[in-house]
C-alpha cells in the first residue's frame, strides 16, 4: 500500500465463513489480506457509485459546476446510443 500510515482492521469470522473467504482467496492466487482488501474496496465502490449526494469542497465547486454545465463531447458512440431507438434492433 502506498498510503504514508496503513491502517489496520481486525476481524473476527465465524469458521464457516473464514472457510469460503479464504478458498475464494486461495482461487485467485491472492493472500487473505489481499483478498480482503480487494472486496472491500469493490464494495466500497459500488456504494458510493450509487449515492445521488455528493460532496464537493467549495474551493472546487466552481470547477464541478463548469463540466455540469459543458456540453457532452460528440463522440461516434454518444451518437450512435442517442440516436437508437429504445427496443429497435
Amino acid at each position: 500500500m502506498s498510503a504514508a500510515r496503513d491502517d489496520r482492521l481486525a476481524v473476527q469470522l465465524p469458521e464457516d465463513s473464514a472457510g469460503v473467504i479464504r478458498s475464494a482467496a486461495e482461487g485467485e492466487g491472492l493472500s487473505l489480506e489481499d483478498f480482503a482488501v480487494e472486496a472491500m474496496k469493490r464494495y466500497a465502490q459500488e456504494v458510493l457509485a450509487d449515492r445521488r449526494l455528493f460532496r464537493v469542497p467549495d474551493t472546487d465547486w466552481g470547477a464541478f459546476e463548469a463540466l455540469l454545465n459543458e456540453p457532452p463531447a460528440d463522440t461516434p458512440r454518444l451518437r450512435r446510443l442517442l440516436d437508437d431507438e429504445p427496443g429497435a434492433e
